[in-house]
């Protein structure tokens, strides 16, 4: 009987180890995933907030759910679980993509297109911009004609001051014509890049003219390879020719 006795003790020593072991490895395991659940939620409560119209690949937490995954439209569209138009940059390639056409009837395509790749309610919004767009494009050629500026500028030609004052006007139309929310969404990028182009070739000039511009000196870089100069100078005036360059020229390239 004693044997027997300490045999059960044995047994139920073991056991009772391999239960302590199990319930171990269980509370570890309930606290990693009580560790890594608050990490998750950090992550997403600290993440940017960015706009899907300043940034392609950005997607508003409320929804725009690419058209591919979603409703099966084309990955360059999206909207949002309310099936509205999501207003982006990626709209404006679509856009851009039919009405810079040649073609007499690159309105109806696009139009088409439209149609058959959106939703009712998005589409609507859809092609009332197109319409707005196109409505712009035209308006923006013809105020760009009276200025009469040259689109090959050269860097010894640049007038930057009659530049300005086109991208004033531009600017105005836009707003005008497309409102401050589409301006934003597909032009703010360009325009960030314009604004520095601007204030540094003005800065250079004053500075080839011993001229002190008022407000503080724009940091002008400066490069001991004369190539690598002469590359960023062919690069502020791609910028500037961009500006002047109306809708009626792309559409013949």
């Amino acid at each position: 009987m004693r044997i027997r006795t300490e045999t059960l003790r044995d047994g139920q020593g073991l056991y009772l180890c391999a239960a302590a072991a199990f319930a171990a490895v269980i509370g570890l395991s309930i606290g990693v995933l009580s560790t890594q659940l608050p990490e998750s939620e950090n992550a997403a409560a600290t993440e940017p907030h960015t706009s899907s119209a300043a940034v392609l690949s950005a997607q508003p937490a409320s929804a725009p759910g690419t058209t591919s995954s979603r409703m099966g439209i084309a990955p360059a569209l999206a909207i949002t679980e309310q099936q509205t138009l999501v207003v982006d940059t990626a709209l404006l390639n679509v856009f851009n993509t039919f009405l810079l056409k040649p073609d007499g009837d690159r309105a109806e395509q696009l139009a088409v297109y439209l149609k058959s790749k959106l939703p009712p309610t998005a589409l609507a919004e859809a092609v009332q911009l197109a319409e707005r767009y196109q409505a712009y494009m035209q308006a923006h050629d013809e105020l760009l004609a009276a200025q009469h500026l040259n689109g090959n500028i050269q860097a010894a030609t640049v007038d930057i001051d009659r530049i300005a004052v086109w991208r004033e006007q531009r600017d105005r139309l836009r707003q005008r014509l497309l409102g401050d929310r589409v301006v934003q969404a597909w032009y703010q990028n360009d325009d960030a890049q314009l604004d520095q182009v601007l204030q540094e070739w003005r800065q250079r000039v004053a500075d080839a003219q011993g001229v002190t511009l008022q407000g503080e000196r724009y940091p002008v870089p400066h490069w001991t390879n004369p190539a690598q100069e002469e590359k960023h100078r062919e690069y502020m005036v791609g910028v500037l020719r961009g500006v002047v360059r109306g809708y009626g020229e792309q559409r013949m390239k």
